[in-house]
């Protein structure tokens, strides 16, 4: 698999081939740069749990739960190619000074070849596999190539909306994060989590906001099959808190909270295991 990861991502950033489908999310789909959600508004979620189960996305969702301290951390997705870049993210914090990670992932890099210094020094943090995947694409392209190719998502990422949106890149916690990064477990899945088999018991589901990309009779169905410790929680991020949502996830283990007073604000559905 990590040989075919390789390939296919060299293909994509060279243009070769095209990751882009009508369907967004698939195994070749691509990696977001940054979160677009407030994961700073429900952060009091992540606190006092042990073992989670976190979407890796960009990796920003990861990097603040563990700031919370937990033991066990597995992150999923469907796309093959988010987990290479977590990792990137997760040796850029115990490499880089803030400002370095901050320039590097998420100010628009440009030609200069300050970033293959840069990428010299995380890679030393980098696990064998993560390691060769990384190798082999800066051996052959730049990081402005890379970073520009459609191996990652389009928007447009700015470091001071990323630093208002993280409780990661705040204050003293970057520092702190570092800290705490050796001392957590952390384990990866790829694939369809509707597909997915679980073993272990959670006391935090992170579901981010899949639920816009599914069938909601399905998502009610993989909510409730959840292999949750009791009151544990699956948390979901809602862009606008319509009644309709609302009325569907219905019953004592969802409840609602929004961001903000205004009606159709952004905020989380919280799926609560009751025994």
């Amino acid at each position: 698999m990590l040989k075919q990861d390789i390939i296919y991502a060299q293909q994509i950033v060279s243009g070769k081939t095209s990751n882009i489908t009508t369907s967004p999310y698939h195994s070749t789909s691509v990696i977001y740069k940054s979160t677009n959600e407030q994961l700073i508004k429900y952060q009091i979620h992540l606190k006092g749990t042990n073992k989670v189960l976190v979407v890796i996305a960009s990796g920003d969702q990861i990097l603040n739960t563990i700031l919370e301290s937990p033991t066990n951390i597995t992150g999923f997705d469907i796309s093959n190619f988010p987990k290479y870049f977590l990792n990137l993210k997760l040796a850029g914090v115990q490499s880089l000074s803030k400002e370095e990670f901050l320039d590097f992932f998420f100010d628009s890099p440009d030609t200069s070849e300050r970033y293959d210094d840069i990428y010299d020094r995380l890679r030393q943090y980098l696990s064998a596999n993560n390691k060769e995947f990384w190798d082999d694409l800066f051996n052959y392209f730049d990081w402005y190539d890379i970073y520009n190719s459609s191996l990652f998502s389009r928007e447009t990422v700015i470091a001071s909306n990323a630093v208002n949106q993280n409780l990661y890149l705040q204050g003293d916690n970057y520092e702190r994060l570092r800290s705490l990064i050796p001392t957590i477990s952390l384990k990866t899945k790829t694939g369809n989590i509707f597909d997915m088999e679980f073993t272990e018991d959670y006391d935090l589901v992170n579901l981010s906001s899949i639920l816009y990309y599914n069938d909601p009779a399905e998502y009610k169905k993989l909510l409730e099959r959840f292999p949750l410790t009791d009151q544990g929680k699956a948390l979901t991020y809602i862009y606008k808190l319509q009644p309709q949502l609302r009325d569907y996830f219905h019953g004592d283990e969802y409840s609602f909270e929004s961001f903000t007073s205004k009606e159709d604000s952004s905020g989380i559905m919280i799926y609560t295991k009751k025994r």
